[in-house]
């Protein structure tokens, strides 16, 4: 087995299918489709100039709770490779939308689990609700709709009720139903442009969207002023969207392997694995370096003159078994953290109970899951001390996860302890969950990971026990190398996990990196 074929590219996963849903939505609410319903698009997905798949929208007028509605279906497929595996992944969404344009209802079905994950919303008296289905288990949310929000199903009928004039530029609040978050949108008039569409030549207009998420995700549109949406394109990822019939957008796809498309090769004297530091002069030829890397204890970012150009520094650290906190970790007030349920009494580490959020169980990290917990408690044994604990819990993961495969585009911990198959997500995943089952507070990496010659978009697990450290069961190594670079991106797995591609985002095709040292 190749090593690289442990590295994926699931942040990337995550991201296209971002961009190409809000091409979807954007598509849909072309001004005069309400006057010609029913209505229908097809558009190529490509992937770095190589066909990767197809989206479909179809929309028409439907009652829905005894009130007439707009119904709008999209589907998006997208084929990819890595390192010669091909992996299949699918989205669905039904929406429902009033004669105000504002939704009532949708349910959105993707695979990017290996397994069917559900996502209902409903939007009732100023609420949205969001219902999320994975592994069996579902969990709800609730948020209180803002005043100043439009929802994204809106905008492209805002941008051409306002009119296509050149230099144009402003900003909305849009509210994404599956983040369940208001987003910061910009909306800007770029220019005129003439496209070909088979074979004719389209006058259009050019729209540029930036979303303030992750640094800021740009994308272009162009659009003919009755409102047909010719191409999309998120360059910063080599992403398009091109308009096409039925038959061409379910045609063949191309070899488009992700992980061979996206391996950064270093510049100077090529790394070692398993080294303990690693000095580098890493330049971004476009974004903030501050904005990029994670400082923590094993990492520091200097910035040079501007913040396009840096010097990276990371070290493995010391760690004391004497000064690891005994299990279960507790609070100042000695109670222990949820979502732990001790199967015997005692432990005596005391930290700060903001690390409670780092022992909960979310939609891919199962720790309260009955089989999770069993299984936790089977390694751990006897052992009290939260570094011994760490070590056997990521001993264990490497050894049992004998499939180290690409096959599955974002596993759960409970899925991957049933399968025992996987790559760099699934053992995260997996160790995670293990360890806050045990008491020991947990945290996805998202980064990047040096491997024979380039490095690869990586995920690994970090563990407190006195102090943050990174482990790494997917290589076999108990404290990731000096090669384990972190990147941007949230600290707590949402129910979308679509935080850990921000550092994809800010650093595809466009780092360096140089060894010094």
């Amino acid at each position: 087995m190749q090593i690289e074929g442990m590295m994926k590219l699931d942040q990337f996963m995550n991201q296209t299918f971002l961009f190409c849903f809000l091409f979807i939505i954007i598509n849909t609410m072309e001004f005069n489709y309400f006057y010609k319903l029913p209505q229908e698009d097809w558009m190529n997905l490509m992937i770095m100039g190589i066909k990767a798949g197809y989206a479909h929208v179809f929309m028409d007028k439907a009652e829905y709770n005894g009130e007439e509605m707009i119904k709008i279906r999209s589907e998006m497929m997208i084929a990819l490779k890595r390192s010669g595996l091909l992996l299949q992944l699918s989205k669905t969404k039904e929406a429902y939308l009033g004669m105000d344009l504002l939704p009532r209802h949708f349910i959105s079905t993707s695979n990017e689990t290996g397994e069917d994950k559900l996502v209902e919303g409903k939007i009732e008296n100023g609420t949205v609700t969001l219902r999320t289905t994975l592994s069996g288990k579902t969990t709800v949310e609730s948020k209180a709709i803002p005043t100043d929000i439009v929802f994204e199903e809106m905008l492209g009928f805002i941008a051409l009720s306002r009119g296509l004039k050149v230099g144009d530029q402003y900003d909305l609040n849009v509210f994404n139903l599956e983040l369940l978050e208001p987003v910061k949108t910009t909306v800007a008039v770029a220019g005129e442009d003439v496209i070909d569409y088979n074979g004719e030549q389209k006058k259009v207009f050019v729209l540029d969207y930036t979303l303030d998420l992750m640094g800021g995700i740009q994308s272009r549109e162009w659009l003919g002023p009755d409102g047909t949406t010719y191409k999309m394109a998120m360059g910063a990822m080599g992403i398009e969207m091109l308009r096409t019939d039925k038959q061409t957008a379910l045609g063949e796809v191309g070899d488009v392997d992700v992980i061979i498309n996206t391996k950064i090769f270093p510049q100077g004297e090529q790394p070692e694995s398993g080294s303990d530091y690693f000095k580098a002069r890493v330049t971004l030829s476009s974004g903030d370096l501050s904005q990029t890397f994670m400082n923590t204890e094993r990492q520091k970012i200097s910035l040079g003159p501007d913040a396009k150009t840096g010097i990276l520094e990371v070290r493995t650290l010391a760690i004391s078994e004497q000064s690891a906190p005994s299990l279960p970790i507790t609070d100042r007030r000695n109670n222990p953290l949820p979502p732990f349920i001790p199967l015997n009494k005692g432990g005596q580490g005391v930290v700060n109970g903001e690390l409670s959020e780092f022992l909960k169980t979310t939609m891919y990290v199962q720790a309260d899951d009955e089989s999770i917990r069993k299984q936790a408690h089977k390694i751990v044994s006897s052992e009290t001390n939260s570094w011994k604990a760490a070590m056997l819990i990521c001993k264990w993961v490497h050894d049992k996860i004998w499939n180290k495969n690409l096959k599955v585009g974002f596993g759960s911990a409970k899925q991957t302890l049933a399968s025992l198959e996987g790559d760099c997500t699934e053992h995260t995943v997996l160790f995670i969950a293990l360890a806050r089952a045990v008491g020991i507070p947990s945290r996805i990496c998202a980064g990047l990971v040096y491997q024979r010659d380039a490095f690869y978009y990586h995920f690994w697990p970090e563990v407190y026990v006195g102090k943050w450290v990174s482990m790494e069961p997917t290589l076999g190594q108990i404290q990731a190398d000096a090669t384990h670079i972190q990147l941007a991106g949230g600290k707590l797995e949402s129910e979308s996990a679509l935080e850990f591609g921000e550092g994809v985002l800010r650093t595809l095709n466009r780092l360096q990196i140089e060894r010094m040292q």
